[in-house]
């Protein structure tokens, strides 16, 4: 069950960088070292390696991604990943809005993940 809840956990950060259609080396690196530091199985890492630059399908990650608070904790760091460069491309908060409904995050909820998210980074 850890494991599945890794995985979806890492795809989606996944797409979240993939989700703009630019993915940077930085971004790469990082998603890299996220997997390389999962403690994930061998042939599991260098499947995740591979979907960084070919994402892989979203299809069923409301049953692989069950925990209601790491639910909406990916929502809350994708937010902020999109956020990350101080702007807000309408392909990523499309994608951010269809995470929301797949993840089973309400609307009122996820407006309040989002501004939540907003408010911090505009304080830093």
């Amino acid at each position: 069950v850890i494991a599945r809840e890794q995985v979806a956990a890492i795809q989606v950060c996944i797409w979240m960088a993939n989700a703009d259609r630019n993915l940077d080396p930085e971004e790469s690196h990082l998603l890299q070292q996220i997997i390389m530091n999962s403690g994930l199985d061998a042939d599991t890492q260098d499947q995740l390696v591979t979907e960084v630059h070919d994402p892989p399908s979203l299809e069923g990650l409301e049953e692989r991604l069950t925990h209601p608070v790491l639910r909406e904790l990916l929502l809350g760091l994708s937010w902020e990943l999109a956020y990350s460069d101080g702007t807000l491309d309408t392909s990523e908060e499309k994608f951010l809005t269809g995470l929301a409904k797949r993840l089973g995050v309400d609307e009122a909820r996820a407006t309040e993940l989002k501004d939540a998210v907003v408010a911090q980074l505009s304080q830093d």
